[in-house]
């Protein structure tokens, strides 16, 4: 009896030291650039599953920690984990300072803004897309314009039910007063603004950058609803990327990336065929996908002859051959009084590019570049049997040359520089009397300063003067500023002006094929003006280690002073010209932004309000093709190196037609599975699987020539589409 006595007391005794030698681990969190605290950052002892979070003071008690050597491993979304090594017993409070993660995260630099800053430091309001991009490039690498749908407030439409061309519209306003750029160069307006979005292929983009309201400050004329800087991947890190994807509706995409350097010099290389068979989903004996042959080359050098000089060489030769109408006549089959209707595009472009870049010091760089782009295309339609095929073709040429100094301290950044732009189009006479040929010549004359008014206020002021040769001078002024009201909640406000030149290149002289189109009279035209602002307050946190939540809510308005609009000269004559409006166009809403993430998985949903119409001779007309409420998101899983899991959704209201009708409101859903496999990705997509189409609800067929020509595309033709593929990285 008394050893079992001596037994349980040395058990008691055991335990008692044990107990005696449980510790707690006090800290006190906080930002090392700012010693800022941080809440819901995570203490976790190593080895277990022992942690907590940080509380409002950012104080950390941790429990049960035993005697000895012991590793806590701090860890917050956004920052580098820190371990901290610790002999217990300790009877002190820890400070932990915890620094922000790399650039790469936490720094995206927006370029389109011509500041070269952080995106979380510039006071005009722009969104990034650069993860996104992979992914829309397995949904369709031919073209750039499903990456463009990922944004809230965008909107892709199409502007021709059998060719498939597009536009991008930005809250509500047409396709033409959005500027699309290339690496900060603007080749891509007039003759080929109706097919720009579908030439240029995402897999050498390495961010996407949207500034929404008036930006013809930043680049000149054309962004009078926004816009669109694409940018592009540098020889930074060697990658070679094959992609294949097929899809059931007839299309198959060969796609090559290449990306090396070699000492100081490095290149990329773009290569694509994309060939598309037609494809008519309802059957009604006229195509919903046109029929496709497009090649497409993008060579780039870079000259890195010192840290301070760059020169960055490149070009894009693009050829396509776009066939759409009635199939009996894409089989090759003769026309007759049944079978004439059909719509053929011949595309070919050459682009060239020049950068270079040479920082005279610290604070110093002085920069010139220089682009030219010349674009052939001619279109041939045939509206109806008796009038046969009408005939349209030019050559445009467009050239892009400018020379800037910028001033860039920590926190303020001053540019300023002269460009010229040249747009040059000749019409190829073939059965026009009247040649419908456009020059414009513009020398513009620019400034940009950012700078901190006070610590947590920055403000980013602008202005532009673009004298266009023979017509007359744009002053335009841009002003923006950035509140920072805590680390997590921000506003911003801002406003510009904008123009855009009168053009017969619009939608509805396209959709005429151009036939009986006049020129402009610059005598009586003018140039197309605007003024427009947006505000937003934003606010982003993480959640923890694993979970973060970001939310915007913005508002904006555009003032459109006399838009062109296209009329009949007399009335009944079928002649049309290009005039002044008598009256504006005003648009105006607001766009809502939720992004939630948790561990591997991301929620997106984005809601847009858009209130657009027209004020001509004091009555107000809703604008065409406007959905007033849309809403778009997604769920996305992603296990790096492994699977990547999301579907999507699209809502639209209805939107009213040109003969008065107003469409319904509609759904679309899809999903995306990618499994990678060292260097193989295999990848499964399908759109629109419940197969929503609009020819569920009505023919495409319209009057007069009872053909798809006039039909308005309000909703997807071409109903559910399957594509997979895979990709090779090494």
């Amino acid at each position: 009896m008394k050893g079992k006595k001596t037994i349980f007391f040395l058990l008691l005794l055991t335990a008692g030291i044990k107990l005696g030698g449980q510790n707690t681990y006090k800290a006190i969190i906080k930002d090392k650039s700012n010693s800022e605290l941080i809440v819901g950052a995570v203490a976790q002892l190593k080895g277990t599953t022992n942690g907590v979070s940080s509380d409002k003071k950012g104080e950390i008690s941790l429990n049960n920690i035993p005697d000895s050597s012991q590793v806590i491993i701090i860890s917050m979304v956004g920052y580098l984990p820190f371990n901290d090594t610790v002999l217990f017993p300790l009877n002190e409070q820890r400070t932990i300072l915890l620094e922000p993660e790399s650039k790469e995260m936490d720094e995206v630099i927006v370029e389109g803004t011509r500041s070269n800053k952080s995106i979380d430091d510039i006071p005009t309001r722009t969104e990034v897309l650069n993860e996104e991009i992979d992914e829309a490039s397995t949904m369709d690498p031919s073209k750039v314009a499903h990456l463009l749908t990922h944004s809230t407030g965008i909107q892709v439409q199409q502007t021709s039910a059998t060719s498939n061309m597009a536009n991008v519209r930005i809250q509500g306003l047409d396709g033409r007063y959005t500027q699309i750029l290339k690496d900060g160069f603007p080749n891509y307006g007039g003759f080929s603004g109706s097919l720009s979005i579908m030439q240029i292929p995402p897999l050498d983009l390495k961010q996407v950058e949207y500034i929404k309201g008036s930006a013809s400050t930043l680049y000149g004329a054309g962004a009078i609803s926004g816009l669109i800087n694409l940018v592009s991947k540098e020889a930074d890190k060697e990658e070679i990327l094959l992609h294949l994807n097929a899809s059931h509706v007839g299309a198959f995409d060969v796609n090559a990336f290449l990306s090396r350097k070699i000492n100081k010099v490095g290149f990329t290389l773009l290569a694509q065929r994309n060939t598309h068979r037609y494809f008519d989903a309802d059957k009604d004996g006229f195509t919903d996908l046109p029929q496709l042959t497009k090649y497409n080359f993008n060579p780039k050098l870079f000259f890195y002859f010192n840290s301070r000089n760059k020169l960055i060489l490149g070009g894009t030769f693009t050829n396509e051959l776009r066939e759409g109408g009635d199939t009996h006549l894409l089989d090759r089959k003769p026309t007759d009084s049944l079978h004439f209707y059909k719509e053929r595009n011949n595309i070919n472009r050459i682009t060239t590019q020049l950068k270079f870049e040479s920082k005279l010091s610290d604070r110093n760089t002085f920069s010139v570049r220089n682009s030219f782009n010349i674009y052939r295309r001619s279109l041939g339609i045939t509206p109806s049997f008796i009038s046969g095929q009408y005939n349209f073709a030019g050559n445009q040429l467009s050239s892009f040359s400018e020379i800037a100094f910028s001033n860039k301290t920590k926190e303020n950044v001053f540019i300023t520089g002269l460009n010229f732009y040249s747009d040059d189009f000749k019409e190829q006479k073939l059965q026009s009397n009247v040649l419908r040929n456009e020059e414009y010549q513009t020398v513009g004359w620019f400034a940009n300063y950012t700078f901190n008014l006070v610590k947590k206020v920055a403000i980013e002021s602008g202005i532009r003067a673009d004298y266009v040769m023979d017509k007359q001078t744009y002053v335009l002024p841009r002003l923006s500023a950035l509140f920072k009201w805590t680390k997590k909640l921000t506003t911003r406000i801002g406003g510009g002006m904008g123009y855009r030149n009168a053009s017969i290149f619009n939608q509805e002289a396209e959709l005429l094929g151009y036939k009986n189109i006049m020129p402009i009279d610059k005598k009586t035209t003018t140039a197309e003006q605007s003024y427009g602002g947006n505000a937003d307050i934003g606010f982003k946190t993480p959640l923890g280690a694993h979970c973060f939540l970001n939310i915007n809510q913005m508002f904006f308005y555009t003032y459109l002073d006399h838009p062109l609009i296209l009329v009949d000269t007399n009335g009944t004559s079928g002649i049309y010209h290009f005039v002044n409006a008598n009256g504006y166009t005003q648009s105006y809403g607001g766009e809502t932004f939720f992004k939630f993430g948790f561990y591997d998985f991301v929620l997106f949903v984005g809601y847009t309000y858009t209130h657009a119409s027209n004020i001509f001779n004091g009555k107000e007309t809703e604008l065409q093709l406007t959905p007033m409420h849309s809403l778009k998101g997604d769920l996305l899983y992603a296990l790096p190196k492994k699977w990547r899991i999301g579907l999507d959704y699209e809502y639209k209201s209805g939107q009213i037609l040109s003969n008065g009708y107003r469409t319904r409101d509609y759904w679309t859903y899809g999903a995306v599975v990618e499994y990678t496999w060292k260097h193989f990705t295999f990848f499964v997509n399908v759109e629109n699987f419940t197969n929503f189409r609009q020819t569920n609800y009505e023919s495409l067929k319209s009057v007069p020539y009872n053909t798809p020509q006039f039909t308005q595309v309000w909703a997807p033709l071409d109903g559910i589409v399957v594509n997979g593929g895979f990709k090779i990285r090494l």
